[in-house]
């Protein structure tokens, strides 16, 4: 296997290597997403019963079960994340256990959060969404890493929230990064390598990945118009908001509208801040059609003086930007098109097959209320 799987104990600041599984695993998968970052691994690794008994809880014993997982490329970390279902299979006189593991963004469903213990977000002022995420990451997530340098700072007073009931920090999350700023920008949470917190805003400064259509199988392209809302009427809990509506696409198709539901005691500005960015996000028919890349992508690098060279698909991750080359037309903008350019919000990649599964584009009513769920179920 070119990919390394190294198993480590759960002390995260001075980690004992349990075992390096490079040699036995088998049909690898991992996927990244957003809300999130690294999603869930899966592998099976060889082992006689004997060995398997001891990854397994029993008689007080914790087994492998929050071990710490990484999947290295040499020295670069391509998925990391603790084990949380083992599972023993014994089929046709081989025995072997199936890993399933879960990013660290699973760490912010561990513990509560609620302002009985913490600061008072109903009082006061200079309460931001960045200094929010940073006390309930450090309140209530000691998994996660104390380095709070990549998350970015927003501009709005979220004076007024109410957070007297206990909740996991990844809930809230996702709740506050359905809220935005004055300028109307997708906010986006994961945890990254070494189990760092990001908190950004989409940029589309860059192609990250370019790929032709020789490297598809199949490609579908599937713009929907289902979810078209050009009408949102924001709820801060059970407050409802003035409506936000886009004059352009109002001009072109039927009024649809929307509820958009915001935290508890999220003020009519940045209520209607958030009510504006979805619109914008919705008012089109939007890209939603997954699609998988089973041959060869490109970057550019700067070892490559400048010039497209072939890397790994297993180095490509939710919030980067990909684009398909030979799509008409032949030249586009730097920006997000639903034909050809795409912001990247779920990869899983098959190490068996050596595909990639994408999931563009923007975050759609399917990603803002499906993803989220499968994010609690699963991780």
């Amino acid at each position: 296997m070119a990919l390394e799987i190294r198993m480590y104990d759960g002390n995260l600041t001075s980690p004992t290597l349990l075992d390096d599984l490079t040699d036995r695993a088998s049909k690898l998968q991992f996927s990244t997403a957003l809300n999130g970052g690294f999603k869930v691994c899966r592998f099976n690794v060889s082992m006689r019963r004997e060995e398997a008994w001891l990854w397994l809880s029993r008689e007080g014993k914790k087994g492998r079960h929050f071990s710490r997982v990484t999947v290295h490329d040499g020295l670069t970390l391509v998925w990391e994340g603790r084990v949380m279902e083992v599972q023993l299979n014994i089929q046709m006189g081989e025995e072997s256990v199936t890993v399933v593991c879960y990013g660290y963004w699973n760490a912010c469903r561990d513990q509560f959060y609620s302002m009985a213990d913490h600061t008072d977000w109903t009082a006061g002022s200079g309460h931001f969404i960045h200094e929010i995420i940073a006390e309930m990451l450090t309140e209530e997530c000691p998994d996660i890493n104390s380095d709070q340098s990549n998350i970015a700072e927003g501009t709005v007073d979220f004076v007024g929230l109410n957070y007297t009931t206990n909740e996991y920090p990844q809930t809230r999350i996702n709740e506050l990064t359905a809220v935005s700023d004055a300028d109307h920008g997708v906010w986006f949470f994961a945890i990254w390598d070494d189990r760092k917190p990001y908190l950004f805003k989409r940029t589309v400064a860059k192609i990250d990945w370019h790929v032709w259509l020789d490297s598809f199988q199949n490609l579908s392209l599937d713009q929907s118009a289902v979810e078209l809302r050009n009408a949102i009427l924001p709820f801060s809990g059970t407050t409802e908001r003035s409506t936000v509506t886009d004059a352009a696409s109002l001009l072109l198709y039927p009024r649809r509208e929307e509820k958009w539901n915001l935290p508890t005691g999220i003020g009519a500005t940045p209520a209607e801040d958030a009510g504006t960015m979805h619109v914008t996000e919705q008012a089109y028919p939007r890209q939603k059609q997954a699609f998988s890349i089973n041959g060869s992508v490109y970057r550019t690098t700067a070892d490559s003086g400048g010039k497209l060279e072939e890397v790994p698909k297993w180095f490509i991750r939710a919030g980067e930007v990909i684009r398909i080359q030979d799509l008409v037309p032949a030249s586009a903008a730097l920006a997000l098109d639903d034909v050809r350019t795409f912001y990247i919000m779920e990869t899983v990649y098959d190490y068996d097959t050596d595909s990639l599964q994408i999931q563009p584009d923007r975050r759609s009513r399917k990603l803002s209320t499906i993803l989220p769920g499968l994010m609690t179920l699963e991780q």
